[in-house]
């Protein structure tokens, strides 16, 4: 008998199937059958309902230290799992910056206490080899390069090379020029190397990270944002206008409409929030600081974006649970026998507008404000767990993925 049965509409294998029995038994998924089966308690989903797997977001910023009024570890993951995002990886842009092993461990100490899901990190530049080994042997899941390291790009190349540690690039140099930034990350890199291209949102950088890619396989990766995916700069009112500076900034309607086009061409490999919280205060001053929070609506942006027709759901489903998942190393981001039971159910009845004010996140604002979205997330279960059901209902127990990937070999 298993813990729990979830019977109802699921997509399983990249199918939507009308009627699926997902078992669970613990922290895994012990069956999925076509058709209602087995014994136990059980959850019916009801008309309208659909069964997913949760999300995987390897770009987010969780502030907290110096940064807590903007947002902290509890609220940042509060609001992942508010919004079907089970697992996390965090940037390491924090105040002060996680740019050692020492700093690595600390950051990991505070995540295992006040995580609300599962979690791994990155870590900054690193100028030596021992360093990066040690990073990795701590669980660091890569090293992010931002564009004050770019001029040193051969460097932590081969930092990487000797140490087998992944590198993120934010691909920006002075003026916000992501084309020229990628041009000339591109003309270093070499077959082999494991490279992730951060928020990719202009449609030169992409066309020349696709003849890369052909040139030297997989491990050149793009990561693109709802928010590039889905906002222009010309398309943004003077509300939205006012909180919507990030970096790169918003691009042209030709640049996005291509960028999206690469989810299917699968020249864009990762779907990622890049959940970037301010304080107001700050987003509407003269400085206007870049970015915003992203992780409670990016699930939702997306799914609305399939079911209006503009997406393959097994597109949608790759891109944002399944392949992310595999970059970490973890059984998630699918509804299979054997992987961990984080899933998420959405009630595609409920249509709904965007609204920042009701956000789990501190930061209270959003360029997709009004946006009208076909789904909304109703249930999420971390490893067998129900976490959020419309309100969070745990104040901890998230995992870093190093775990997991263990539990799993």
């Amino acid at each position: 008998m298993a813990d729990l049965r979830i019977v109802g509409k699921a997509v399983v294998d990249g199918r939507l199937l009308d009627e699926v029995t997902v078992e669970i038994d613990g922290e895994r998924i012990s069956s999925v059958s076509v058709g209602e089966f087995g014994s136990g308690p059980k959850l019916l989903l009801g008309k309208g309902q659909l069964l997913l797997p949760s999300a995987t977001d390897l770009h987010v910023h969780l502030r907290d230290w110096n940064q807590a009024y903007k947002e902290d570890v509890f609220t940042g993951t509060s609001a992942a799992a508010a919004g079907g995002v089970t697992t996390v990886a965090e940037m390491p842009n924090t105040s002060p910056p996680i740019r050692s092993p020492e700093a690595l461990r600390e950051r990991l100490g505070l995540l295992a206490a006040r995580a609300v899901v599962d979690y791994s990190v990155h870590v900054g530049a690193l100028e030596k080899v021992e360093d990066a080994k040690r990073a990795l042997e701590l669980g660091a899941c890569g090293m992010k390069l931002y564009p004050e390291d770019l001029e040193r790009f051969e460097d932590y190349l081969k930092v990487s090379r000797e140490s087998g540690m992944r590198l993120v690039v934010h691909a920006e140099l002075e003026g916000g020029d992501e084309v020229k930034a990628v041009r000339m990350l591109l003309s270093h890199i070499r077959p082999n190397d494991d490279v992730r291209f951060a928020h990719i949102s202009r449609a030169e950088s992409l066309r020349m990270i696709e003849l890369a890619k052909e040139k030297f396989g997989a491990r050149i990766t793009v990561e693109a944002t709802p928010h590039h995916l889905l906002l222009s700069e010309e398309e943004l009112d003077e509300n939205s206008r006012r909180i919507s500076a990030v970096r790169p900034p918003l691009a042209s309607m030709a640049d996005k409409q291509y960028v999206f086009s690469g989810l299917e061409r699968c020249s864009v490999d990762f779907i990622a929030s890049d959940h970037a919280p301010h304080t107001l205060e700050e987003k509407v001053s003269e400085r206007r600081a870049p970015g915003f929070p992203g992780l409670e609506i990016t699930y939702p942006l997306m799914l609305t974006e399939w079911l209006e027709g503009r997406l393959e759901i097994s597109t949608l489903l790759k891109k944002l649970c399944r392949a992310p998942a595999e970059y970490l190393g973890i059984p998630k981001g699918d509804i299979r026998k054997g992987f961990y039971a984080d899933l998420v159910v959405f009630d595609t009845r409920i249509q709904w507008n965007v609204s920042a004010k009701d956000f789990l996140s501190k930061a209270k604002y959003t360029p997709f404000e009004g946006r009208k979205l076909s789904a909304k997330v109703v249930s999420v279960f971390r490893r067998g767990e129900l976490v959020y059901d419309g309100s969070l209902l745990v104040n901890g127990g998230g995992v870093h993925v190093r775990e997991l990937s263990r539990k799993h070999g």
